[in-house]
């Protein structure tokens, strides 16, 4: 295994309320990157960072998964946060090692209490953050309306 120094390692959460795509994101950047050959999904229980017999069954995280990929030259820890207020703690956790994060927001639901909450979590400790406006395939996804939904809150 390739050996990173200090500076070269990124720990990025994602972070959002439950359902928003935050372990399917992290799939597809596990693909892309190459770190896995074949594409797991959530509601098969096939997804990486899903593997505990309760978040298989839930199809649901019930706790923080780290996904490494390779980028640029860095190492991103990809922290896969569950979205339930329920496990809040473990979202915390994450973003207290993290450098930064991407906060997910369903497209067609838009901003939730979970986003609210992931949002002034990152506001609380000063961490850059991305917002992903995500699951763009579904039939009401609307973009500005989610960009209103954001603006809102």
């Amino acid at each position: 295994m390739k050996e990173y120094q200090t500076g070269q390692i990124r720990n990025v959460a994602l972070v959002s309320h439950n359902g928003a795509g935050k372990t399917t994101m992290v799939e597809r950047l596990l693909f892309d990157t190459g770190a896995i050959t074949r594409l797991g999904k959530v509601q098969d229980g096939t997804a990486t960072t899903d593997f505990e017999e309760e978040e298989v069954a839930r199809n649901s995280s019930t706790s923080t998964a780290i996904a490494p990929i390779e980028y640029a030259g860095l190492k991103v820890n990809l922290l896969d946060t569950p979205g339930y207020v329920d496990f809040v703690g473990e979202m915390n956790a994450a973003l207290s090692v993290a450098d930064g994060a991407l906060i997910l927001v369903e497209s067609v639901a838009g901003v939730e209490v979970g986003t609210e909450i992931a949002w002034q979590a990152t506001l609380e400790r000063d961490l850059p953050r991305i917002i992903v406006i995500n699951k763009m395939n579904r039939d009401n996804a609307r973009a500005a309306r989610a960009m209103a939904s954001i603006r809102e809150n």
